[in-house]
C-alpha cells in the first residue's frame, strides 16, 4: 500500500488538535477538543497528563473517521505541544498526577534563589533562557522543596508531546526544542548540561531527564495497544516531534530571520529561525534549538494574550455568551463587531496586558494587568478593543527589540486562534506598521509537524519545498497611515506607563499574598438582616 498521508497532533495549552495531510500539503481533516486546566490557588495552573492523552485519542480517532483514510497509508506521526511542563511517571509508567504548566507562577521564589546563587548571564549563555518561573528547572526546584516524596517516586519526567509519544510507542524520549525550554539544556552542545544541573541543586534528579533527539528523528513505532485505542496502524513511525512554537515557525513557512511570525493563543509568541544562536546581552528574548538542522529559534512572548479576551468573555460578557450559544456563533465574533465601532485608541483607554506577569522582553513575574484611562463614557466594547490594542502594543515593543539585532521583517505572519479575528489583525498591522499575512491554516503547529514528517520520510526533498506545499497565504492586510499615526502616540504613552508602574507591581503582588480571613456565614443573622431590610 502506498504511504502518502501524515498525521499531526498538537497539545496546546487549552486544546488538543489533530490533522491529516496528504504529502502534497493538502489538509484532509482537522479535529480539536478542549481539556481542563485547574487553578487551585492564585498564580497556580495545573493540568492532568492523562487529560492530554485521552483527548489526543479522541481527536486522532475523529480525524481518521472524517478523512476515511486507511491508517496503513500513513507515512508517520509527529506531535508538538506546549513546553516547560513536566509530567512525572512512576516505575510502571503511570502518571503521578497533575503538574504545573508553563503559566504557573508558584516557582517564582525558586527563580529568585537561582539568581542569588548563579550568575543569570551564565545561565543565559548556556541555555538561551532568562531565569524565570516559566521554565522547568524552577518547577523541579519547587517540587524538591515542597513535594520531595513525589520526585522520589518518579522514574522519568516528560513534557506533554513526549507523554503522547510515550503512550503511542512505549518509548520515553524528548527532543532538542522542548529540552531547550527546561533551563537545563545547553543549546550549543545540544546536550543536557550536567554542570548546570548540579549547580542548580538538581543533580540527584538528573535521571528524570530522558534522552533528547533532534525533532526529525524517529522515536519509536505505534504499539498494538496504542493502535487499538487510536485507530492507527501498529508499527507506524512516530517522530521525536517539537515544541508548539517551533512547529508554528515551520508552519508559517519561516526558514530564516527574514520573516517573523506572531502566534496568539492563551499567550502570544513572536518568533523566527536563526542560523546561529544569537543571544541578547540584555537577555530580553530567549533562544532555543530549532526544529530543523542548523537552526535556532528566537522567541519573545507574553504570558497572556488570548487569555485576556477569554477572561473578558467569561466574566464581563455573559450576555454575549448566551447570544453566541443560541445562535451557534462564537462570542468573539459579536465582541469583534462591537469593537469595530470603537476608534483606534479606544477613546483614551490603554490596557497593560500583564494579567499573569510579564515575560519577554520585560521579565517581571510580579507585573499585573492595568486598565488605564477608564471613565463612565467607556463601554464594554471600548475595554474589549483596548485589550486587543494592549497586546498589539506589547508586540510592537518586542519587534523594536528584535530590530536592534538587525531582524527587520517587512511582514508579520499571524497564527493561532487570535488570527481568526480580522479586527485584531488590522489592529496589529496598524500598531506595528507592518503588513500582516493570514495563512489558510491558522493551526500552524500542525502544518509544521507535517513538514517534519514529509522531509524526514523522504516524501519531500527539502524544507524549502515543504514550506511551499504546507504554507498557503489567505489574506494580506496593509497598515493604514492615519491609524498608524494615532497608534504611535498611544504606544508612546503605553510604554511610559509600563515603565512607571514596573516599580509598583511587586508591592501590589505582595499585598495580594497577605492572607484574608473570610468570616464564617451566620445564616440566622443573615436572614434576620434581610427581613429587617425588607420591613
Amino acid at each position: 500500500m502506498q504511504k502518502e498521508y501524515i498525521l499531526a497532533v498538537d497539545v496546546g495549552t487549552t486544546t488538543v488538535k489533530s490533522a491529516l495531510f496528504h504529502v502534497t500539503g493538502k489538509l484532509l481533516a482537522l479535529e480539536g477538543q478542549e481539556y481542563p486546566t485547574y487553578f487551585p490557588r492564585p498564580g497556580w495552573a495545573e493540568q492532568d497528563p492523562d487529560d492530554w492523552w485521552n483527548t489526543a485519542v479522541q481527536v486522532v480517532r475523529g480525524v481518521l473517521k472524517k478523512s476515511r483514510v486507511d491508517p496503513g497509508s500513513i507515512l508517520g506521526v509527529c506531535a508538538s505541544s506546549q513546553r516547560e511542563t513536566m509530567a512525572f511517571l512512576d516505575e510502571s509508567g503511570r502518571s503521578l498526577g497533575r503538574v504545573p504548566i508553563w503559566m504557573d507562577r508558584r516557582s517564582a521564589p525558586q527563580a529568585e534563589k537561582i539568581k542569588e546563587r548563579i550568575n543569570p548571564e551564565e545561565i543565559y549563555r548556556k541555555t538561551g533562557l532568562v531565569v524565570d518561573a516559566t521554565f522547568t528547572a524552577t518547577k523541579l526546584l519547587w517540587f524538591k522543596e515542597n513535594q520531595p516524596e513525589l520526585l522520589k517516586r518518579a522514574k522519568v519526567g516528560l513534557q506533554p508531546k513526549d507523554y503522547i509519544i510515550y503512550r503511542l510507542t512505549g518509548v520515553t524520549v524528548t527532543d532538542h526544542t522542548v529540552a531547550s525550554r527546561t533551563m537545563l539544556f545547553n543549546i550549543h552542545s545540544q546536550r543536557w548540561d550536567d554542570e548546570l544541573i548540579r549547580d542548580l541543586g538538581l543533580g540527584e534528579y538528573a535521571d528524570l531527564l530522558p534522552e533528547s533527539l533532534p525533532s526529525w528523528e524517529v522515536a519509536g513505532e505505534v504499539t498494538p495497544e496504542a493502535a487499538s485505542l487510536t485507530g492507527l496502524r501498529a508499527g507506524t513511525p512516530v517522530l521525536a516531534g517539537t515544541g508548539d512554537r517551533t512547529a508554528e515557525i515551520l508552519g508559517a513557512g519561516i526558514l530564516d530571520p527574514s520573516r517573523v511570525e506572531e502566534s496568539t493563543g492563551t499567550g502570544s509568541t513572536t518568533a523566527t529561525l536563526l542560523r546561529e544562536p544569537r543571544l541578547d546581552p540584555k537577555m530580553r528574548f530567549s533562544v532555543g534549538v530549532g526544529p530543523i538542522p542548523g537552526t535556532w529559534a528566537l522567541e519573545a512572548g507574553m504570558s497572556t494574550a488570548g487569555a485576556i479576551l477569554r477572561w473578558f468573555r467569561d466574566n464581563l460578557a455573559e450576555g454575549v455568551n448566551l447570544l453566541a450559544s443560541s445562535t451557534k456563533r462564537r462570542a468573539y465574533e459579536y465582541l469583534d463587531m462591537e469593537a469595530e465601532y470603537v476608534p483606534p485608541g479606544s477613546n483614551g483607554l490603554i490596557v497593560l496586558p500583564f494579567f499573569s506577569g510579564a515575560r519577554s522582553p520585560r521579565w517581571n513575574p510580579h507585573a499585573r494587568g492595568v486598565i488605564f484611562g477608564l471613565t463612565v463614557f467607556h463601554t464594554r466594547a471600548h475595554i474589549f478593543r483596548a485589550m486587543m490594542e494592549g497586546v498589539a502594543y506589547e508586540l510592537r515593543k518586542i519587534l523594536e527589540v528584535l530590530r536592534e539585532f538587525e531582524i527587520k521583517p517587512s511582514e508579520l505572519v499571524l497564527m493561532g486562534g487570535g488570527a481568526k479575528s480580522p479586527t485584531w489583525a488590522r489592529i496589529k498591522s496598524n500598531v506595528t506598521g507592518l503588513e500582516v499575512v493570514l495563512p489558510e491554516l491558522l493551526d500552524a503547529a500542525l502544518g509544521g509537524d507535517a513538514m517534519l514528517v514529509a522531509v524526514a520520510s523522504g516524501a519531500v526533498g527539502s524544507y524549502g519545498e515543504a514550506a511551499k506545499l504546507f504554507f498557503k497565504e489567505r489574506v494580506r492586510i496593509k497598515p493604514e497611515a492615519g491609524a498608524v499615526e494615532i497608534y504611535s502616540r498611544y504606544y508612546s504613552l503605553y510604554e511610559r506607563l509600563a515603565e512607571v508602574l514596573n516599580d509598583y507591581f511587586k508591592e501590589v503582588s505582595q499585598l495580594a499574598e497577605v492572607p484574608v480571613v473570610t468570616p464564617p456565614w451566620d445564616i440566622e443573622k443573615l436572614v434576620h438582616l434581610l427581613l429587617k431590610l425588607e420591613s
